[in-house]
């Protein structure tokens, strides 16, 4: 064989065996799991985790006298006291009489915890200790405690309320003293502030506070904000980031990927994600959109502080969605903004058990403006006969409370100011802001 057909068949083997890794090269597959872009958990955390019993929370207390009422927004110690509880053989009381529901509920030596909402039952497992044996669908937004009946032994028995339905139900309680109760929460109450009464409908009351001349003022403040960047939002909200385009509009900026949305605006400090994709109706029965859209934000450590909180104020269900949002405090005073220019609520609607629509603030509170002043709200008095002068119908009125408007400065941007104000509602739908004429800001109330 001569020299020149060696190096011929050299050269054939080895474009052969050339072409034959190629092949296995590109035809390679790794034996890895398939891995669904659609359930990437992002790791980002932007700000803060909370748990829920820091969320879920009674918007304050009411404390029943013979001759007056009193109330406290300062929930915090009571739900340190309502942990150690344990609840359990949670029955429908139905013996209550038309005409003794209010007495029930109103009358000398109860004290009632009010929430924001109906919260299921089952949610109440993160705030205090229950039977495994839970009923189900049932939603309460109070709970009662009698001073009047104190049951012998260990055990006591309270009452968990859903206050619009009159529906009432017993529970009986361990780990609970109510002499030490009585004593550390009812027999002091007449130090917190007075609270008016207004009858909206037969046997349903609003109770607000009488804010009389001799009480606290109440501050208002200025803060510098601090923005939140729209990048990490993306990272933590989008499956794939780095297929995410970035588009500037005169207001906006813009985020998409191949399937979702996410609009920042910077003249309300507003952040809209939308997953428009998602055109299914409703979510499973076991649902539960409070739970879950805490969990979400979580997800993305999304809660801000430690100047302001955030509160779970109302959620609903439908045949189409469930909806759930949490309002920011600042203290224990709710904050709204009715000028358009911010936003002071996370808000979020799911379909088919998959977020549809998140809505959020961009900022958070910063370093606080140096000279915080004090004002003087009118009386409780004042906004009941304001209330009529509006022609609101009190029927209709569900809530009545002092709250922070927030507001931006003109000329400084970056600044915040947040000023006490009266609100109302009407049904469960939104807030109203209360004016009033100069003049009205002199009156006393009793």
């Amino acid at each position: 064989m001569s020299y020149e057909t060696i190096k011929s068949l050299i050269l054939t083997f080895l474009v052969l065996l050339s072409l034959v890794l190629t092949w296995n090269l590109w035809t390679y597959q790794p034996d890895y799991e398939y891995i669904n872009s659609d359930r990437v958990i992002s790791d980002v955390e932007i700000r803060e985790k909370r748990e829920i019993n820091q969320i879920v929370k009674p918007s304050h207390m009411l404390f029943h006298f013979e001759d007056e009422h009193h109330g406290n927004v300062d929930t915090d110690r009571f739900l340190n006291e309502f942990k150690n509880w344990s609840l359990f053989d949670i029955e429908r009381v139905d013996d209550i009489e038309n005409g003794e529901f209010t007495s029930f509920m109103h009358g000398n030596r109860k004290m009632e915890v009010v929430f924001p909402d109906d919260i299921p039952l089952q949610t109440f497992r993160y705030l205090t200790s229950l039977d495994n044996e839970i009923p189900d669908n049932i939603f309460i937004n109070r709970i009662l405690i009698d001073f009047n009946v104190i049951s012998e032994g260990s055990e006591q028995t309270i009452f968990l309320v859903n206050y619009e339905e009159k529906e009432v139900y017993s529970a009986r309680v361990s780990n609970l003293s109510f002499n030490q109760l009585e004593r550390s929460f009812y027999q002091t109450a007449r130090t917190n502030p007075r609270y008016l009464s207004l009858k909206a409908e037969n046997d349903r009351y609003v109770f607000f506070p009488a804010l009389d001349r001799k009480e606290e003022q109440i501050r208002t403040y200025k803060y510098f904000t601090d923005q939140l960047n729209p990048e990490d939002f993306k990272d933590a909200l989008f499956s794939d980031p780095s297929i995410v385009t970035k588009d500037m509009t005169l207001d906006a900026e813009v985020y998409r990927d191949d399937s979702r949305l996410m609009r920042v605006t910077n003249h309300d400090y507003k952040l809209q994600y939308v997953n428009p994709g998602n055109t299914g109706q409703g979510n499973t029965l076991d649902f539960n959109v409070i739970e879950q859209g805490i969990e979400f934000v979580n997800n993305h450590s999304g809660w801000t502080g430690p100047v302001e909180n955030f509160k779970l104020e109302k959620w609903n269900r439908s045949t189409l969605e469930d909806t759930v949002s949490f309002r920011m405090f600042v203290g224990d005073h709710p904050v709204f903004n009715f000028n358009g220019n911010a936003i002071t609520e996370i808000a979020q609607s799911w379909r088919t058990n998959e977020l549809r629509e998140y809505v959020r603030p961009t900022f958070e509170f910063g370093i606080i403006v140096p000279g915080p002043t004090q004002k003087q709200l009118p009386s409780g008095k004042e906004v009941t006969r304001q209330l009529e002068k509006m022609n609101v119908d009190l029927s209709a009125v569900t809530d009545i409370k002092i709250a922070y408007e927030l507001k931006r400065e003109q000329g400084h941007a970056g600044i915040i100011t947040i000023d006490p104000i009266w609100v109302y509602q009407e049904g469960n739908t939104t807030w109203t802001k209360m004016t009033f004429a100069e003049n009205d800001d002199l009156e006393g109330g009793m």
